[in-house]
């Protein structure tokens, strides 16, 4: 658990080696004689990857065509062994010990820029209209809560548990994911659709560490009774870009190559419990300055990735009780969704990393449980595990099944969803970000953008007659400013508050300590922009 960074019963693993040598990144220049086109991106993309750009109207740009298969041989002449590609970033990082090379190929003309430095890494780890919410489909066993604080189990009991939606795991391995029980679904269902080791360029990813097994568990786990993960019916890509025995800054370079990797076969989402901090090699310390989403080539890869079609989730970090406290990278990107943690009662876990980036924005963007979350351990045992590294992919499971019910929205379109219907997006904060996600309101947003519903609805949830308190929902079918009033039998005002209220958003209200009232007759009226909601109560 070199690089990993995650709390398990009592307390957090962080184990440093020493600088590894001789790992180079390199950046070229342009991919002329590369071969390929983005007239015919059949020859470079599987047809999963070109529909999903077409889905969303991305069109095939430069960043999509491979790298000029020329520059490579020539540096493979020259004695370089070639490590990893990224096609996103036009570079490549290369294994030599003889700095005199190095000297060499600065000069050569496609070569733009050499990174010589090695860096060390760190892992920072309610009834609504028109859907269902009764008895649930899924018996959760011990993953009830953290499913439940979401309302994710909303999601499944409308067929939403993320069928025919591809979720790409990067992480440091998958140790026996092939054998533990939980995850005996996932074979017999064919449902790993490919297994990637960047890191030594083999597809075997079950025979190293325990932290991907967990996180995987948080969303496919199927052990009814048990313990149900977040998307027990996606499909998944398992890829291994984190070398948990050395601390190098390559780990970056891995893991473009295996989000380059993700989007060639279609992901849909990608989860990465990961982050990068602080360096072996001082001279390559992250500052405050650079979470800005722009510096580290790792953060400008998720970017990327956003911009290709794909839903990226990452891990805010743990360092919250730290001095640096801050986000990492990638979480710092644009464009992707960053979880901090809380526990199951929607408390902020004090070790999840806090924002906002330098450049002002919010992150995390949302919260979801990271304190004592549910896995599974190698053994396939059932127990409680801490970090962000849990409560990214509990979201990324929960979203990808969000996206399931409406697969004609962007990535950017999904995001904005999950956070409007958060629980403090009208107040977010450097803690929480735009709050904890509650996809019962979310799917009903999406619901309502399907045609459910196109007018303001209110509902009352509290019994009448009433006797101490009154409780309503106000679904809102646009961005508005709305009066709550309450009117005894003459008309006169009792109470009055105003509320900002946005498009296909449930807000839930309560009158309290009206024990005071007399018996008798009330009016409750809602003032919305087009006309007015009323409803006669009774108190006794």
């Amino acid at each position: 658990m070199k690089t990993l960074i995650f709390l398990i019963f009592f307390g957090i693993s962080n184990l440093f080696s020493q600088s590894f040598p001789g790992k180079y990144w390199i950046e070229l220049t342009d991919k002329n004689n590369c071969g390929f086109n983005t007239s015919n991106p059949e020859n470079f993309l599987s047809q999963r990857a070109i529909d999903r750009r077409e889905r969303h109207s991305i069109p095939i740009v430069y960043t999509d065509l491979p790298i000029s298969q020329i520059y490579i041989d020539s540096l493979e002449k020259l004695g370089c062994t070639i490590v990893v590609k990224s096609k996103w970033l036009n570079a490549i990082t290369i294994a030599t010990t003889d700095t005199a090379l190095l000297d060499t190929i600065t000069n050569i003309s496609f070569i733009k820029h050499i990174d010589r430095f090695t860096t060390k890494a760190k892992y920072t780890n309610s009834t609504t209209s028109g859907i269902k919410n009764t008895d649930n489909f899924y018996n959760y066993g011990q993953g009830y809560n953290q499913i439940h604080i979401h309302n994710g189990e909303v999601l499944h009991n409308n067929n939403f548990r993320g069928e025919n939606m591809l979720i790409a795991i990067l992480d440091a391995g998958f140790i026996d994911v092939d054998i533990i029980e939980g995850f005996a679904n996932l074979f017999s269902d064919n449902r790993i659709v490919a297994t990637k080791n960047i890191v030594d360029g083999s597809n075997n990813v079950y025979e190293f560490h325990s932290h991907g097994t967990m996180v995987l568990s948080t969303i496919a786990t199927y052990l009814p009774g048990q313990f149900i993960g977040t998307a027990p019916q996606a499909s998944f890509a398992l890829i291994r870009t984190e070398d948990a025995s050395s601390e190098f800054k390559i780990e970056e370079d891995f893991w473009v190559a295996g989000a380059e990797y993700a989007d060639s076969i279609g992901a849909d989402v990608i989860n990465s419990s990961l982050g990068y901090t602080t360096f072996n090699d001082t001279r390559q310390n992250y500052s405050y300055s650079d979470l800005n989403g722009k510096t580290a080539r790792i953060s400008i890869a998720a970017t990327i990735a956003a911009q290709k079609g794909i839903l990226v989730v990452n891990s805010a970090g743990n360092e919250g009780n730290s001095a640096w406290h801050s986000i990492g990278v990638p979480a710092d990107a644009d464009s992707i969704l960053s979880v901090g943690a809380v526990d199951v009662n929607g408390n902020y876990a004090s070790f999840s990393s806090t924002g906002p980036t330098s450049d002002g924005r919010i992150k995390p963007d949302v919260s979801a449980v990271g304190s004592s979350s549910t896995v599974l351990s190698t053994s396939g045992s059932i127990i409680s595990a801490s970090g962000t590294s849990f409560s990214s992919p509990i979201t990324a499971g929960l979203a990808t099944c969000l996206w399931q019910a409406k697969p004609d929205l962007t990535n950017i379109e999904l995001i904005n969803i999950i956070t409007k219907n958060s629980s403090q997006f009208t107040q977010p904060n450097s803690l929480l970000g735009y709050g904890i996600p509650n996809f019962a309101n979310a799917l009903l947003y999406i619901e309502q953008i399907n045609g459910y519903s196109n007018s303001d609805e209110f509902v009352l949830t509290s019994a009448n007659p009433f006797k101490n308190e009154i409780t309503f929902d106000f679904f809102s079918a646009s961005n508005q400013t709305i009066k709550i009033c309450l009117y005894d039998i003459l008309g006169k005002e009792i109470y009055n508050n105003t509320k900002t209220v946005y498009k296909y958003s449930k807000n839930s209200y309560s009158l309290n300590y009206l024990s005071n009232l007399n018996n008798g007759i009330f009016i409750l009226k809602i003032y919305t922009t087009n006309n007015t909601k009323q409803i006669k109560l009774i108190k006794n």
